[in-house]
């Protein structure tokens, strides 16, 4: 018998975001008659650590510090190289930025192929990381995308386009129903309001775009409420801005929440404000629980909201056709539950897990399939 291809999933941590619950899934999900996963980690911290160990797996630390320019990193690769042999990796599937970088040297180094992910447009990335990000995928042997933008992107940077391939997110529509139907772990407002699930990490999420569009939602509607989950540096100014606007009571903070199914099945739209976009977990999971979504027409979003479709596209950083648009789904609940229902459809056929796992399996299996040795011209 075959034995499993062992894949080493390369990931930076495990906080709270899209890609690492894309990274848990797929881990989770993997045949383990044909792949053996493991995991490795840049940093041994974040909410999606429960998640692995529910699925069995403990990873393995590759402690590089803050910055892979640290005089340790050196070390740390050396190990890693090792560790690759080793443990006799088929693949390494580097997941972000840092892993990306270390993962192609490393496999490189080892005679391992090498995948590296890119799941955003890299509008956190300045100066060396961007650079560093550009050699890893044009030295990798695939470079997983999630959103044909970013395909585009790639490309643009000198990556061939036959190494690119466009694996989408993955939604567990089984595990998000039957979180969505227990009861939320917390209060939350009462049900019908707009949700915007997004970090405060960075202002290109856009929710000071939303308040103030929802400033103008007000003006027509005046029971209209927004809840916005999520949590990050930003949010003390956001609450500022909100009593600035005089909104604060229409308008929740909850912080990180991991009953994120809950709210929004309890909820009247979904709302996406972001100036740049992979593809949107957050706007999947809306879509799942059947929401309608008034999303900015940025990064991979055009290619989950499909304009009059299961929602409305508006451009990024224009607050009044954000409110324009939200008072139209406020005013029109047949329309509300026709495109919430075209979402979910849309989710079901082309974002669940079986879709997901046939493209991880496709990626795969090119890469740990013998290769057939080259001869050389003019060999007898």
């Amino acid at each position: 018998m075959t034995r499993p291809a062992r894949i080493l999933v390369l990931q930076n941590r495990f906080r709270t975001g899209g890609q690492e619950i894309q990274t848990v899934l797929n881990v989770r999900t993997m045949d383990r008659a044909r792949y053996h996963p493991l995991v490795a980690v840049l940093h041994l911290d974040g909410e999606h650590l429960a998640d692995l160990g529910a699925a069995g797996i403990r990873p393995v630390v590759f402690d590089v510090g803050k910055s892979l320019l640290r005089p340790g990193t050196g070390w740390q690769l050396l190990r890693l190289v090792r560790f690759l042999r080793e443990e006799r990796i088929a693949v390494v599937h580097a997941q972000d930025v840092y892993t990306n970088v270390l993962g192609t040297l490393a496999a490189g180094m080892a005679g391992v192929p090498v995948i590296v992910t890119r799941v955003d447009l890299g509008h956190h990335l300045a100066g060396y990381r961007r650079r560093l990000l550009g050699v890893a995928s044009r030295r990798a042997d695939r470079v997983l995308v999630n959103a044909l933008t970013i395909r585009d992107l790639a490309i643009r940077e000198g990556v061939e386009a036959d190494r690119i391939a466009v694996v989408r997110n993955g939604v567990d529509l089984e595990a998000l129903d039957a979180r969505a139907a227990a009861p939320p772990d917390f209060p939350i407002p009462e049900p019908g309001a707009f949700v915007c699930v997004a970090n405060m990490h960075h202002p290109v999420k856009g929710q000071g775009d939303l308040l103030h569009a929802m400033r103008e939602v007000l003006r027509v509607h005046p029971r209209a409420r927004l809840v916005l989950v999520g949590d990050g540096l930003r949010r003390p100014v956001l609450e500022r801005q909100a009593r600035r606007l005089d909104i604060a009571q229409r308008v929740h903070f909850l912080g990180h929440r991991r009953d994120g199914p809950a709210i929004l099945a309890r909820a009247l739209a979904g709302v996406s404000s972001s100036h740049a976009e992979g593809l949107s977990n957050a706007i999947l999971e809306s879509m799942a629980m059947r929401l309608p979504m008034v999303a900015t027409a940025v990064g991979g979003t055009p290619e989950l909201v499909r304009e009059g479709q299961n929602g409305f596209l508006v451009p990024p950083g224009a607050p009044a056709a954000l409110a324009r648009r939200m008072v139209d789904l406020l005013e029109d609940e047949a329309r509300r539950r026709r495109m919430g229902q075209a979402g979910r459809r849309i989710v079901e056929r082309e974002f669940g897990v079986a879709q997901m796992r046939l493209s991880y399996d496709a990626l795969y299996d090119e890469l740990t399939e013998p290769r057939t040795p080259r001869i050389a011209v003019g060999a007898a």
